[in-house]
């Protein structure tokens, strides 16, 4: 998924294995580097047999890979709102836009409960 407002993002199963977030850091040239070594990771893990022996299922082992995700992004939303709404003088739209980031995370923060209320 390019850093780039003005490009459509791939379906979610075509998309990086690493997150923007992480990728943002990075010079235009070595994130399409990363994005590449990221996909390389992907197919090999796709790509390879799962061992048997696994304890929970396929399903269950997938909402947890979820869960973790969300609560990586709804940590990432609320640190956007320390960091810039709480720490940094921004103008007004700025801060709004940053405090909204962090109502969001509190969203994803309640998601990942439900998810993990269910699989418990």
């Amino acid at each position: 998924m390019p850093s780039y407002p003005d490009v459509t993002p791939p379906p979610w199963n075509e998309s990086d294995s690493f997150r923007e977030t992480t990728l943002q850091l990075f010079d235009p040239p070595d994130r399409e580097a990363v994005r590449r070594l990221g996909q390389v990771l992907y197919d090999l893990a796709v790509f390879a047999d799962r061992e048997e022996g696994y304890e929970e299922s396929v399903a269950r082992t997938e909402l947890r890979a979820v869960a973790a995700d969300l609560r990586y992004t709804g940590g990432y939303l609320l640190h956007v709102t320390r960091r810039s709404a709480d720490d940094c003088d921004l103008d007004a739209a700025e801060d709004k836009l940053a405090r909204f980031a962090g109502r969001i995370g509190r969203r994803v923060d309640a998601l990942v409960e439900k998810i993990e209320r269910r699989l418990s």
